[in-house]
């Protein structure tokens, strides 16, 4: 059977999920690595948005919406104490912030951004960075920055390897992806393997992870419909578990047990 009938069996028929136990191993490895990929398309786009817009800002827009800065000990200061602060600056699905009042943490720009946009925030001790659902506080002093004069080039700098960086840090991302997908399965594969009473039911540990890799599809499918659709589920990780456990439960009701020898 196909990768594609293996996946639309997947999506609703425990029965045969029981009956991809007894396939080869390697066919299993290639299905995760393929479902990985197609769940991480959502996440791919996004961030690729996130970050092409935060590059459509412009050095010109830096220049002039942004004011004048010096970073003293660590901490973000306003040349110029009169200005209007903080300063919110809007492209699109990507915010800037710049606040050396200290009235924002990273906290409230993420409550002030929808959960699929991207923010780049210059608050009173750190620079935030959120974007594809990944978020990251990097120090003024780790980042090169004390000045405006220095974000001006440190964004000429990022703009001129974004070719190189956003492939590089999505292939990372996919291989966090990919690492998170087996380990799931390595975990319900346990699960399943005690329900069958741990090898003794005629099941091994290894037909409970070969039915673990498909009994995942449905919550991966459900999950990945949602972010293209920019929804957040409450609870999405809890529920993922909570669905792949009942199928890979289902699948396991329907293995008939092995015969007794006669005595």
């Amino acid at each position: 059977m196909n990768i594609f009938k293996r996946f639309w069996k997947s999506l609703y028929s425990p029965p045969d999920i029981a009956k991809f136990r007894k396939g080869k191993i390697s066919q299993s490895i290639v299905y995760i690595i393929v479902l990985s990929f197609v769940a991480f398309l959502p996440l791919a786009y996004f961030t690729t948005v996130s970050s092409n817009d935060a590059l459509k800002v412009g050095k010109e827009t830096i220049e002039k919406e942004i004011p004048d800065f010096t970073v003293k000990n660590g901490k973000l200061e306003a040349t110029n104490k009169k200005d209007d602060l903080p300063v919110t600056i809007d492209e699109g699905s990507l915010h800037l912030f710049f606040d050396p009042s200290g009235t924002l943490d990273a906290d409230d720009v993420d409550n002030k951004i929808g959960p699929y946009d991207g923010a780049v925030a210059l608050l009173s001790d750190s620079i935030y960075i959120t974007a594809g659902g990944y978020s990251q506080t990097v120090s003024y002093q780790t980042a090169g920055i004390s000045s405006k004069a220095d974000l001006v080039s440190t964004y000429q700098t990022i703009e001129d390897l974004s070719r190189y960086f956003i492939p590089l840090i999505l292939f990372v991302l996919f291989l966090f992806t990919l690492g998170a997908a087996f380990f799931r399965i390595a975990i319900y594969g346990l699960f399943g393997y005690i329900l069958t009473g741990f090898g003794r039911g005629g099941v091994s540990y290894r037909e409970n992870w070969m039915m673990a890799t498909y009994s995942i599809t449905l919550a991966v499918t459900f999950t990945m419909i949602m972010e293209w659709l920019q929804v957040a589920v409450p609870f999405g990780m809890e529920i993922n578990m909570v669905v792949s456990m009942i199928v890979l439960f289902l699948a396991i009701r329907t293995i008939q047990p092995p015969k007794q020898a006669a005595s």
